[in-house]
């Protein structure tokens, strides 16, 4: 009789589990012991859960749509995906990091206009001089206003390539071009670098060459688009408030690109019938005075799309005031880099960012390189210490490793379940605790629930939705995923 019991018991537990709601779980730990790892699946039910954390998710209240996770395909990433390893290692390579079968899909790709620090020379479109892994400075009085010797021969060679093999992976990729210079001979300076090393002095855009600069970012789009590379996106400048001494980069003060924007670049676009979303700023919170600059002036904001954020110096806050200031623009986060510099729990610090940054109004989460090798290079200047979501380690010449990074597990516990279309949703982060969170809703009515544990204790935690209840554990440190059909 009491063996029956236990069995009539059981079976009715196994029932009520059968029509419950079903919610899928993904996990990552700092050691990474699990990545991305399917765990037991959890069921709601209506049960209370006192004592612990809860979280309410709304499907009712949205917010801002979702345009993606990813990183730069630099010319270094570049370069050694064509010539560093054996096309079925790239093609597996970019698996992992496009498709979301085998991968975690990620579909944005910030795509430097010419040398970055991340590249293994100095170039651009249409150089007067020859550049190496040094910038070359024009010869006094050569410049080519007419762009007759313009030519995308550098990224015809292996970066339009990859990008052709990355889209047909995953169709659905943004793609968004971002100027780190001129050519040398459109600036102050003669030169690529963001100033001169010796006397400092910063360069800048001549006012003279305000129109052929923008011809050049149209004449790159249009080349970008007949190799078969739609572009989605154009950032007016990377950094300009930066000049660097050791790679590209140029000044560009708040009302230069307004500007530029308003006289040059739009009508330029518009003249040759390209459509990008063109994006501000592309520098770091702090200076939120930027961007409201150029969004309040009458013929760049009317351009412009809204702004693009790096997280190097500020807070993510400011999106949320500038939204509040400018609602009909929307605002990306095109840059965030992770290195060697970062200690302690690198994928608590970077999951953090990417739930606070998406609380804040961004429609991206994007970091900075794609790969880089064991040395964090190549590199031509600035950032000898960036890592990349992928390492492609050539310790060994003859066997080449690639090895996803902690950075491609932060994007992947979100990217991987997004689909396009996707807009954030309202969820509560537990007041005071170590719980934090964003959620989403996907166009197939599938719910995405990013959860970080930033604590040094494993957390119980308690999920609301639509009357719904459950809970689970999530170890110290660590990202949950919890997805399920609303």
């Amino acid at each position: 009789m009491l063996r029956f019991k236990i069995s009539a018991a059981l079976l009715l537990s196994l029932a009520v589990t059968a029509h419950a709601q079903k919610i899928s779980v993904y996990q990552t730990t700092p050691d990474l012991l699990e990545a991305l790892s399917e765990r037991a699946p959890l069921y709601f039910d209506k049960a209370d859960f006192p004592g612990i954390p809860m979280i309410s998710v709304d499907d009712a209240q949205r917010f801002q749509e979702v345009d993606g996770f990813g990183a730069s395909l630099t010319d270094a990433a570049a370069w050694l995906f064509a010539k560093k390893l054996t096309p079925d290692q790239t093609a597996a390579a970019f698996r992992m990091l496009f498709d979301r079968k085998g991968g975690i899909a990620i579909n944005f790709l910030r795509q430097p206009v010419g040398s970055s620090d991340l590249s293994v020379t100095f170039y651009s479109f249409d150089d007067l001089c020859q550049q190496t892994a040094k910038a070359c400075s024009t010869p006094a009085g050569q410049s080519d206003p007419t762009l007759t010797r313009f030519s995308l021969a550098h990224d015809q060679e292996y970066i339009l390539p990859l990008l052709k093999q990355a889209l047909a992976i995953n169709p659905g990729i943004h793609v968004m071009l971002t100027p780190w210079s001129p050519p040398g001979w459109m600036k102050t300076t003669g030169s690529m670098l963001g100033s001169n090393p010796e006397t400092k002095e910063a360069s800048a855009l001549r006012p003279e060459a305000y129109a052929a600069f923008a011809q050049y970012l149209v004449k790159t789009i249009q080349g970008y688009q007949a190799a078969g590379v739609p572009v989605w996106a154009l950032s007016v400048q990377n950094e300009p408030l930066y000049a660097p001494p050791t790679y590209s980069g140029m000044k560009m003060e708040a009302a230069e690109q307004a500007k530029f924007l308003g006289y040059d670049l739009g009508p330029a676009l518009v003249a040759a019938q390209l459509t990008p979303k063109v994006m501000v700023y592309d520098h770091n919170w702090d200076r939120p005075d930027y961007p409201e600059t150029v969004l309040r002036d009458p013929k760049a904001g009317a351009l412009a799309a809204g702004t693009a954020w790096h997280h190097y110096e500020g807070s993510p806050d400011v999106m949320t005031k500038n939204h509040e200031e400018f609602p009909q623009k929307d605002q990306w986060v095109t840059e965030s880099s992770g290195g060697a510099w970062q200690k302690g729990n690198v994928l608590a610090e970077e999951a953090g960012e990417l739930v606070a940054v998406m609380r804040n109004w961004s429609r991206s989460y994007v970091l900075w390189a794609l790969a880089t090798d064991q040395n964090h290079g190549p590199f031509v200047g600035g950032c000898d210490t960036c890592r990349g979501l992928v390492t492609i380690d050539l310790t060994d010449a003859t066997h080449p490793q690639v090895r996803p990074e902690v950075d491609y597990y932060v994007l992947g516990q979100a990217s991987k379940f997004l689909l396009p279309g996707a807009v954030r949703i309202a969820s509560d982060e537990p007041a005071g605790g170590t719980i934090h969170d964003v959620a989403f809703l996907n166009p197939n009515g599938v719910v995405v629930l990013y959860l970080l544990n930033a604590g040094a204790m494993s957390q119980s935690v308690g999920v609301r939705f639509r009357k719904k209840t459950v809970a689970t554990t999530i170890p110290a440190g660590s990202v949950a995923t919890l997805v399920w059909k609303r």
